[in-house]
């Protein structure tokens, strides 16, 4: 199927020539005579590449620009600007609104087509990426949300079925157990539907804005003491022990406190779930450092390659989910991490295989304490092989 691509040319003999220079070379093309004109073809039309000349009558190049770039039909459409100026100006002004080419007439053929064959190879290769990354995350989600969700399923039908029997008969602790099952099992569903949520809202801007408006002065050392707490019976469950060290001092940062809490308990929550069974050992250490705070925790776990680290904080990704069963859905680092840039942080790895992992989270002091505050990336990674 040939590329069809939309012509908007106020100059009537320009516009005739482009159009018999493409269709020779087999493209599909449609003409407008300006922008208001080339909006009301796109009505009928989802063009593979859009040519637009920018100084013309009712609607020029730029507010035509802009108005197919508000649409989400047409927001991806590759776009070259076509002009007689080749003023420095203009063609900042078409690089600044982000247009993907600019041509200068008088242009010839060769020009021409070659701009238009470029574009459109590299929406092809946008397209063929974004399919491919489509399918990986449809096989992650396959792999990892049928788990999820038919086991807790599992506990909740088989102990309710078991109760709509006959409970007469059961003895209290028999009752109790289906009873703590079903609730482990809605709990562990609510918390996959949360997490879902909590990922619209990051993608929103949501969360971004909350912390934006908060403007709180936070002092984490009860957050984590707190979070220490809430963590030791998980943590009891699989025999490590958690240590909390908060010896340096601990300048404030401004945080939204909840938000905070939830980042910083994923990131423990991560650590004991990946540290060793029966021994293992989750440190806390927190410190200020060049302007920023830093929390640390550390695990004496299975440790990560360095070729699974830069992966890990994506949407689904689970590290040899196969061996490595319970771990859920691969939502806990990306949404952690999403909370920490919208506080203008980052998270930094550091692991050893067989050793352990340490998630560092930095952030930025309150602004009253932040003289000392560098550029940094936000996001960082150390591994040792």
């Amino acid at each position: 199927m040939a590329h069809r691509i939309l012509v908007v040319e106020d100059d009537a003999h320009m516009r005739e020539g482009i159009q018999d220079i493409l269709e020779t070379h087999g493209y599909e093309v449609w003409t407008a005579g300006d922008g208001a004109e080339g909006l009301q073809t796109l009505e009928t039309l989802v063009p593979d590449l859009i040519l637009s000349d920018i100084a013309m009558p009712t609607m020029d190049g730029y507010a035509f620009y802009e108005a197919v770039r508000r649409n989400p039909r047409w927001a991806l459409v590759p776009f070259i600007f076509l002009t007689a100026r080749g003023e420095r100006a203009d063609i900042r002004q078409g690089k600044r609104l982000g247009v993907d080419d600019y041509l200068t007439k008088p242009f010839d053929t060769e020009d021409l087509l070659a701009a238009v064959e470029a574009r459109l190879k590299r929406m092809a290769e946008v397209r063929a990426a974004t399919e491919t990354e489509k399918e990986a995350l449809r096989k992650a989600i396959l792999d990892a949300l049928p788990h999820e969700l038919r086991t807790p399923l599992t506990y909740i039908k088989g102990y309710t079925s078991l109760l709509l029997q006959d409970t007469a008969l059961m003895t209290p602790e028999i009752l109790h157990e289906a009873l703590e099952a079903i609730r482990s099992g809605s709990d562990r569903i609510g918390s996959l539907v949360e997490d879902f949520v909590f990922l619209v809202t990051l993608d929103a801007g949501e969360v971004a804005a909350t912390v934006k408006a908060a403007h709180e002065t936070v002092d984490l050392r009860p957050i984590l003491r707190t979070l220490v707490t809430d963590y030791q019976q998980r943590a009891a469950a699989r025999q490590v022990t958690i240590e909390l060290d908060l010896s340096s001092p601990l300048p404030f940062v401004e945080a939204y406190p909840p938000y905070i809490a939830n980042a910083l308990g994923r990131l423990l929550d991560n650590a004991i779930k990946f540290s060793k069974r029966d021994g293992g050992r989750v440190t806390i250490r927190a410190w200020a450092e060049r302007g920023e705070v830093h929390v640390a925790i550390e695990d004496t776990g299975i440790g990560l390659p360095a070729t699974e680290i830069p992966k890990i904080f994506e949407r689904f990704y689970q590290v040899d989910r196969a061996r490595m069963e319970q771990q859920g859905v691969g939502l806990g680092l990306p949404i952690a991490l999403g909370i920490v840039e919208a506080h203008g942080g980052r998270i930094v790895v550091e692991s050893q295989v067989g050793v352990g992992s340490t998630f560092t989270m930095i952030l930025p002091v309150r602004r009253a304490d932040s003289s000392l505050l560098t550029a940094q990336p936000r996001y960082g990674v150390v591994a040792h092989t």
